[in-house]
């Protein structure tokens, strides 16, 4: 399955930015709608995954640890181990932004958030019509990271998939992924219908606790 980015939702971007509904100027616009299109000409987005069984809410032979991940594969047959990332071409376009300009920096890093979201995205729905054809259903998307799901598991996916040699995707030891706009995550497989959970920090369980929310950033868990 080929990675797709088929929009960079501006709403989404404006979201990255800290925008609640508030207008903004001529001026900001036209520098959004020109950060927003470098963006999608220069991405060359890159996906890698895996199909893996499940016993028991496990995923064979990969130690994953958290009650979120559990609970996530609680009654699946299988789990899709997926890593995915922009391309080595949109952080080479974010570091000469942060050079020449940092408030087009900004927004292009917003923007490059968005469009790694839609790669996902849209790679979850391919996966869904797939599976729909099967008589199979999936769980949500779930990242490491968000809730008690260790972010120490980017390097077990990211190893498991081989995904330094296959999309060019390392992880750091602090883990930090390389290029930045990377995600790794875990989607479930179930043979009954599952009910898809609103996500969104009032529905984390790291709620309260949260690295991100401490540095007045937020993670994708829409």
């Amino acid at each position: 399955m080929e990675a797709r980015l088929s929009d960079i939702p501006r709403d989404e971007v404006l979201r990255y930015l800290g925008y609640r509904g508030q207008s903004i100027g001529d001026d900001l616009d036209r520098q959004i709608t020109a950060c927003i299109r470098a963006v999608a000409d220069c991405a060359k987005p890159r996906l890698t995954y895996r199909i893996l069984p499940v016993t028991s809410g496990r995923i064979d032979g990969l130690g994953l640890e958290g009650n979120d991940i559990f609970k996530l594969l609680e009654g699946c047959i299988q789990a899709i181990v997926m890593a995915a990332t922009l391309g080595p071409e949109a952080e080479a376009l974010l570091r000469r932004t942060e050079v020449k300009n940092m408030a087009d920096a900004v927004i292009m890093d917003s923007a490059q958030s968005s469009a790694i979201e839609n790669v996902c995205d849209n790679f979850e729905s391919d996966m869904r019509l797939q599976c729909r054809d099967r008589g199979l259903y999936l769980t949500d998307r779930y990242s490491p990271g968000y809730g008690d799901f260790p972010l120490e598991s980017q390097k077990t996916i990211a190893e498991l998939l081989v995904a330094e040699k296959r999309i060019g995707l390392t992880v750091t030891q602090n883990m930090i992924m390389v290029p930045r706009k990377s995600v790794t995550c875990i989607i479930g497989i179930s043979d009954i219908p599952r009910k898809l959970e609103r996500r969104g920090c009032l529905n984390c369980s790291a709620d309260g606790s949260c690295s991100y929310r401490s540095e007045g950033r937020i993670c994708n868990a829409k």
